[in-house]
């Protein structure tokens, strides 16, 4: 048996990613035509929550202290970064946010609180606040509680919604300076000890399933449903890797 790259805080996610992507439900949906058949769209969206349940409650605080939360995803956990966008993937207007406190959109993506104002709760945090909202050259400090790198449209491939979001992989350049900034504010200890207690929180993948089989796909026509899975399990298990480098343990 070969030995997996991945640390074993890591593996269980990364087998039940590959196992999901390789499902023949999956599967069966490739011979569906998201603009004729409503049901794969409906489908499509019921694995978008399963990723946003798996990831967000795959651990458990279990009465230890959590000091913060760092938020990695699309729109069902975006709490304002694509406001600060050039792009139409925006949620800063009626009837987004009239169910939210102030009865205001904010960027979310919904009528009111999404995923990570509900796990942010869970844990006895503040909502962490958008990264883009943040003073360019922010100190440690800033980013002590968490912070979100959430943007909706964000997918696991840099070609999901292209220019159109903070892409995934911009999401963990976002965190390495995050990274960086708390060195300087806690040494590299310092930093190691307060990530390692901190959630990550990853909602990522529908996007990418959308795209792939929507009726006009670029993708689909150049590549078969095994090679598209196969490119998405590939440049995941990177970014995590790139992730866990920095330190993140609880994702």
């Amino acid at each position: 048996m070969s030995r997996s790259p991945f640390p074993l805080s890591f593996q269980p996610y990364i087998y039940e990613l590959t196992t999901l992507l390789s499902s023949k439900e999956v599967q069966r949906l490739a011979g569906l035509d998201m603009a004729s058949s409503p049901s794969s769209a409906l489908h499509c969206y019921c694995y978008s929550l399963f990723f946003l349940f798996f990831f967000l409650f795959s651990f458990r605080a279990r009465g230890q202290m959590v000091p913060a939360m760092y938020v990695f995803g699309d729109s069902l956990v975006d709490v304002g970064n694509n406001n600060h966008l050039l792009s139409f993937l925006k949620a800063d207007f009626p009837h987004n946010g009239v169910d939210y406190p102030g009865h205001k959109a904010t960027g979310r993506f919904s009528n009111g609180k999404n995923a990570a104002d509900f796990l942010a709760e869970k844990l006895g945090l503040q909502t962490p606040p958008p990264y883009l909202s943040l003073p360019s050259g922010s100190k440690g400090d800033a980013f002590m509680k968490g912070v979100s790198f959430a943007s909706g449209g964000a997918g696991v491939l840099n070609t999901t919604n292209k220019d159109k979001c903070l892409t995934f992989d911009k999401q963990v350049e976002f965190f390495s300076v995050v990274y960086g900034a708390l060195v300087q504010q806690l040494g590299s200890e310092g930093t190691h000890k307060h990530l390692s207690q901190s959630i990550v929180a990853i909602v990522i993948g529908s996007n990418d399933l959308f795209g792939y089989f929507k009726a006009d796909s670029s993708e689909r026509a150049k590549t078969t449903l095994q090679q598209f899975v196969d490119s998405l399990v590939f440049t995941l298990k990177g970014q995590l890797r790139r992730m866990y480098n920095l330190g993140a343990r609880k994702i």
